[in-house]
């Protein structure tokens, strides 16, 4: 990881990899463990301390199953709130498996009135 201190006034990054952890409902601790990183780097990135190496990010993009755009905030953070992580992992599933969602999905809303 890098130690190269963040020299911007604020902490964009920081600001939004928190947002997105809080999104999930998830701890510094636990967003380490699923990123396989140390709780003190998470938090580190969060206030601006330390700048992600590419890998971190991609570790941590990963665990919040977000894609690093967004992380970066090249694409909002606020449109990942409508997207359930469900929706995000189907999303690289095999056609096979898309299709099997895309007949249960039917099933299940097949009584759902349409407006």
């Amino acid at each position: 990881m890098s130690s190269e201190k963040n020299s911007g006034g604020e902490n964009e990054f920081g600001s939004r990899l928190q947002s997105l952890r809080e999104m999930r409902n998830l701890t510094q601790v636990q967003l380490g463990q699923r990123a396989k990183m140390a709780s003190a780097s998470i938090s580190h990135f969060e206030t601006g301390q330390r700048v992600p190496s590419i890998e971190s990010l991609v570790k941590l993009a990963n665990a919040l199953e977000v894609s690093t755009d967004a992380l970066l905030g090249r694409s909002p953070v606020e449109a990942l709130a409508q997207v359930d992580p469900i929706f995000l992992r189907a999303s690289h599933a095999s056609a096979e498996t898309l299709e099997t969602l895309k007949r249960v999905t039917a099933a299940i809303l097949a009584g759902v009135d349409q407006k």
